[in-house]
């Protein structure tokens, strides 16, 4: 079952069935630490299997994995025109 969350964005309300035993030994905030526990392993799954040459593209893979791990979502091109769309039209505002 799934709901949409209108309060905020891009989030849904997800109802699984979990056994009592493994929901007994989650410390603290069960669902933030099943989003940082999803959030790992899907970093873990999505890791490329291209590997950067250089200093600084070492330095821009590291920093996209932190941002995944930390429960970033990545942007398609249509969000990425989206985005720019948005920003621009701020630039607008100050002329």
């Amino acid at each position: 079952m799934k709901y949409n969350l209108r309060m905020t964005h891009n989030l849904i309300a997800l109802s699984v069935k979990v056994p009592l035993s493994d929901v007994r030994r989650i410390p603290g905030n069960r669902g933030a630490f099943i989003r940082q526990a999803m959030a790992e392993k899907l970093a873990r799954e999505s890791s490329p299997a291209w590997r950067p040459k250089t200093a600084t593209g070492r330095k821009l893979l590291k920093l996209r994995s932190q941002f995944v791990a930390q429960g970033g979502e990545l942007l398609d091109p249509d969000g990425i025109a989206e985005e720019l769309r948005q920003r621009r039209a701020g630039c607008r505002d100050l002329q």
